[in-house]
């Protein structure tokens, strides 16, 4: 294995950092999934951010035009960490976590024939990673092409609803709120309950 790729050997300790810090963007295939799985309504699982709380310069299809403004889709945090990493530091929706949990923290790049020609590592957290595992190219290139096939149409939604909201502002009317969003997303809604400590 060529000296660059060294990353692939990459292996998660399961430290939890990475569910600490970082704001994770969510498309409506993540919250339709978590919401499959726990049974709550979307309004519970997401949390609206607006440019200077989240560096998404290079992904501006990322942001909906809402009522209060421009926001971006993240997973609500409790107590300064994901709202599902649990006492033992451990996912607790494991199987049903957002596509950007499963790519974290590797950068691939991948030629138009699907070779693997760069890889780093994302440094948005500290990350005391080993690189004892054994992930091959091959899974690492499908994965990434599912997650960016999710954004990918997740983003397409956001901009018919984008084009939407300008229609309605030419008409004098204000862009709608989040739960309307949500609404158009298909996402399970419901009374809208914050979880202590979430922000």
């Amino acid at each position: 294995m060529a000296k660059r790729f060294a990353y692939l050997k990459f292996r998660c300790t399961g430290c939890g950092a990475c569910c600490r810090e970082p704001l994770l963007p969510l498309t409506d295939d993540d919250v339709a999934r978590i919401s499959q799985r726990t049974g709550e309504p979307a309004q519970q699982i997401v949390r609206w951010v607006d440019r200077d709380g989240i560096d998404l310069d290079d992904e501006p299809e990322a942001f909906v035009r809402l009522r209060q403004g421009k926001r971006v889709m993240v997973m609500r945090q409790a107590h300064g960490r994901c709202r599902y990493l649990g006492a033992d530091e451990r996912c607790s929706i494991y199987t049903s976590r957002p596509l950007g949990c499963r790519v974290f923290p590797l950068s691939p790049t991948f030629t138009v024939s699907g070779k693997l020609s760069r890889l780093g590592l994302i440094r948005i957290t500290d990350c005391p990673y080993e690189l004892d595992g054994n992930l091959g190219a091959a899974t690492l290139r499908s994965l990434y092409a599912l997650y960016d096939g999710k954004r990918t149409e997740y983003h397409q939604k956001v901009a018919h609803w984008n084009r939407l909201q300008l229609g309605r502002r030419r008409q004098g009317s204000p862009a709608q709120a989040a739960s309307v969003f949500l609404q158009f997303l298909g996402l399970p809604t419901g009374a809208a309950s914050r979880a202590p400590g979430a922000g």
